[in-house]
């Protein structure tokens, strides 16, 4: 038997409202009618507490169906593939780029049982394609190989986030989506006076984000992602991006924000950073660490700096963690 508010219909929507704003609501089960009355489940609450907020409604216990939820990926993948997690030759973690889904799962699962993930991701989780990673970024342009596991075989998408759209190809360009908010953060940071240089600026997302500012320098090495980025100026009519296709090292420019999102490499860029920067400008610094003290020694040993602001973005590995520190360059 499971408690519940017997009310009038006509009453029904207003008690539910008045139920889930104040959390008292029981999802769990499903609500019941009769003739004249409604069933609505609630939790175990103080009565006086629940007549100060419904009026004129009678506590009852009843009989009621349960709700049925829909099994998540996640809670699939731990019925039937608990022990390739705990081995951890799969991850539980994906991720969504455009209606495209990339998956960890080790290169020792067998080709049959990767497929069948994969065929389970297509079915549980909204896309169009699946996918796993096949190897890290690597290379000059930052890429991974991937292995197609289900859906379409397309690499192609359009990713949505923070109110803009990016054209991304996950076999040709490194995009993460994790870093969603940072790139909202950092975005609501510039103002109309800023002249922004993104270091590593891929198919553009931290650029189109930073839209406040007077002027954008978006500088990359892979042609392909500065051919998305050309197409995501178009796309969101963000027109003060000037995309440049060069190494970073060759470009003279100067900036009031630098951003680095270049994680595992960023350390090697610090000089030319501070070439780019004016002085009080700042330097928006992405690393991977165990901790924070690595990075602001680095820059204090090159320059005087205060530090704005730190956070911990993502677990990297299971000792290491994405980082972004920002630094103001005083000198």
């Amino acid at each position: 038997m499971t408690k519940c508010i017997k009310v009038e219909k006509k009453r029904g929507e207003e008690v539910r409202k008045i139920l889930v704003s104040n959390d008292l609501l029981n999802k769990e089960y499903k609500i019941d009618r009769d003739e004249k009355y409604l069933y609505i489940p609630i939790k175990e609450v103080n009565e006086d507490l629940l007549n100060s907020l419904i009026k004129d409604v009678e506590v009852v216990e009843r009989e009621l169906e349960k709700v049925k939820k829909k099994k998540s990926f996640r809670d699939v993948i731990e019925e039937r593939y608990r022990e390739l997690v705990d081995k951890k030759l799969l991850a539980l973690g994906y991720d969504i780029i455009g209606d495209l889904v990339i998956l960890q799962i080790s290169d020792e699962v067998p080709y049959n049982i990767r497929k069948e993930i994969g065929e389970l991701a297509y079915k549980l989780i909204p896309c169009k394609g699946v996918f796993r990673k096949k190897s890290e970024v690597k290379g000059e342009y930052r890429v991974r190989e991937l292995e197609h596991l289900a859906g379409e075989n397309r690499t192609l998408t359009i990713h949505r986030e923070n109110n803009y759209r990016l054209y991304v190809d996950i076999a040709k360009v490194y995009f993460s989506p994790r870093l969603s908010g940072e790139r909202k953060r950092i975005g609501e940071l510039v103002n109309i006076n800023d002249v922004v240089i993104d270091m590593f600026a891929g198919v553009g997302p931290f650029s189109i984000a930073c839209k406040m500012a007077k002027k954008i320098y978006s500088i990359d090495i892979n042609p392909y992602a500065i051919e998305l980025l050309k197409k995501n100026i178009e796309l969101n009519k963000v027109y003060k991006i000037e995309p440049i296709l060069d190494d970073v090292r060759n470009v003279n420019l100067e900036g009031s924000r630098v951003i680095m999102n270049l994680p595992k490499y960023s350390y090697k860029f610090v000089d030319k950073a501070l070439e780019l920067v004016k002085r009080g400008g700042v330097i928006h610094y992405y690393t991977i660490g165990k901790d924070f003290n690595e990075a602001i020694k680095l820059f204090e040993s090159k320059c005087n700096c205060s530090l704005l602001f730190k956070r911990v973005v993502k677990s990297y590995s299971p000792k290491e963690y994405v980082l972004a520190l920002d630094f103001l360059i005083e000198e």
